[in-house]
């Protein structure tokens, strides 16, 4: 049974950018260290190329964000976010 692949590019702080892949259920792994967000596209698809080989379908983790994601933002996102015992 093919699983869900799925990626999202990051902006990093340093200007380079990284690519976080996840593979449901629990496999997730980053690769670092693109000069240009069009090297990281690059990468994606060739990562597509592979996993459709394999027939695991590689979508974008958050469609209404293309691009890529500002590190910064996201981490300061996920730290204002409301716990549960809020």
């Amino acid at each position: 049974m093919a699983r869900r692949v799925t990626y999202q590019i990051f902006d990093m702080p340093d200007g380079r950018f990284s690519v976080m892949v996840t593979i449901e259920p629990d496999k997730t792994m980053t690769r670092d260290g693109f000069a240009t967000q069009a090297e990281a596209g690059a990468w994606v698809d060739g990562l597509r190329d592979i996993m459709a080989v394999l027939g695991a379908p590689v979508s974008l983790a958050f469609p209404d964000y293309p691009g890529s994601l500002p590190m910064n933002e996201v981490l300061a996102f996920i730290r204002k976010a409301p716990t549960e015992a809020d």
